[in-house]
């Protein structure tokens, strides 16, 4: 028998298909819209990987949503497969998994830790981090390997959100270390707001700091009325309401600097500079320290000026 994989023709009723082996059981087996117009049009052009059982039967390494759309979608009793051999080094298994989803473009984190979970199961971490952290785009860290898997604890509404761009991996990082209720209360926040990976980041810091000194979890603290009439405010888009909310915040979290940030603004107001001026104080005023800043056209026109203040 050859060693080699094999393309063959496959009756779907001899392939089991156990999740076992996927990188995103937080999704269901429903291909997309795109992937389910791509079969329509050029058929399977990317065969399911399958590994065969010693009943004879084949067991599903990656493919779910491409064998579900020929199941429900165009009604097939067979397809090609390529088959690999039941005995194969873990590292060599492994590697057609990680080959066949990156031929969909780079892993999302959350790929990423089940991947690295799997090989957890049947591998050493130095040689999970000398073979496969270089192809998933890490250095070889060992310790890499425990903070990236961490993200397949995440409840599985996280993990979707984060799956799809809509919470960075960043974020989700400072997520790990609140309680379940808490972060949730964070998710649907940023389902709602879908702001930027910044505005996440102080969102999470901001609210666990002022949940912390004020002795409360961030849910209540969300819960409050302040809080909950910018959310639900018909008039203001997402946008504004995270601008908004993140204020307001920062009003909350330092009072102080607060008021000491709209005396400013208002001391700059009564200026009345032009509109190509701009005054800026020191971070957090922790200097007496402030800044005028003129903007110009052009090279030309900051030269020109430059000249004449010199004369």
């Amino acid at each position: 028998m050859s060693t080699h994989p094999q393309f063959k023709i496959i009756t779907l009723d001899s392939i089991n298909t156990t999740p076992n082996w996927t990188v995103h059981p937080f999704l269901d087996d429903t291909p997309s819209p795109a992937l389910k117009q791509s079969l329509e049009e050029s058929g399977i052009l990317h065969p399911p990987v399958v590994q065969q059982a010693q009943d004879g039967t084949f067991n599903l390494v990656c493919g779910r949503r491409r064998l579900y759309a020929v199941r429900h979608y165009f009604k097939q009793t067979s397809l090609p497969c390529l088959v690999i051999q039941p005995a194969l080094p873990p590292s060599a298994f492994f590697l057609y998994i990680l080959t066949d989803q990156q031929s969909n473009g780079p892993l999302s984190p959350m790929e990423i830790a089940f991947f690295l979970n799997y090989c957890l199961g049947t591998m050493d971490e130095k040689d999970i981090a000398d073979f496969f952290l270089p192809r998933l785009g890490y250095k070889k860290q060992t310790a890499l390997i425990q903070r990236l898997t961490r993200l397949s604890t995440l409840e599985e509404t996280i993990q979707r959100q984060v799956h799809h761009g809509l919470i960075s991996d960043k974020t989700a990082f400072e997520l790990l270390a609140l309680p379940s209720k808490d972060r949730m209360t964070l998710s649907s926040l940023f389902d709602l707001l879908q702001p930027g990976t910044g505005k996440q980041n102080r969102i999470v810091t901001l609210s666990r700091d002022l949940a912390l000194r004020s002795h409360k979890t961030i849910s209540s603290l969300f819960a409050e009325q302040k809080f909950k009439e910018i959310l639900v405010h018909k008039e203001m888009n997402p946008p504004q309401k995270a601008h908004t909310l993140l204020e307001l915040l920062q009003k909350n979290s330092y009072p102080r600097s607060s008021e000491a940030e709209q005396l400013f603004k208002e001391k700059v107001r009564r200026l009345k500079l032009p509109d190509n001026y701009e005054i800026t104080h020191s971070l957090n005023f922790e200097k007496d320290e402030v800044y005028l800043t003129k903007t110009f056209v052009d090279w030309e026109s900051c030269e020109k000026d430059w000249h004449q203040k010199k004369q």
